[in-house]
């Protein structure tokens, strides 16, 4: 069981981590543990702790039930908006006004479909 649950940690923290842009390297910091160590735990050989898996869930903003396999919802919605924040913060200065501008855009859209 235990064995299961490490691979499905493994799988999904490796998963999470990817589509919010981290890297290893920069996930193992965030986290405070070793890359070789996460590495292991997302190869699924070994398990965290109840502190190290709830440091993982908060970093990736997800939940803890999702991440040993209780629950197969792994908070779309956050992460989507994670995803973007991110392709933002990652724009050349000369680009945050038109993607202001665009987002504007997009919210008066949203709101008059609202109506």
């Amino acid at each position: 069981m235990q064995k299961e649950i490490n691979a499905v940690l493994g799988e999904r923290v490796k998963a999470v981590r990817k589509a919010k842009g981290y890297t290893r390297e920069q996930f193992a910091e965030i986290i405070s543990v070793s890359t070789r160590f996460l590495a292991d735990v997302e190869g699924g050989k070994v398990g965290v702790s109840i502190s190290t898996l709830k440091n993982i869930a908060i970093a990736l903003n997800t939940s803890t039930d999702y991440l040993i396999g209780i629950s197969d919802e792994e908070n779309k919605e956050k992460l989507l908006r994670n995803r973007i924040i991110l392709k933002i913060k990652s724009l050349d200065k000369s680009y945050l006004e038109d993607m202001d501008t665009i987002i504007n855009c997009i919210i008066n859209i949203s709101n008059t479909n609202n109506l």
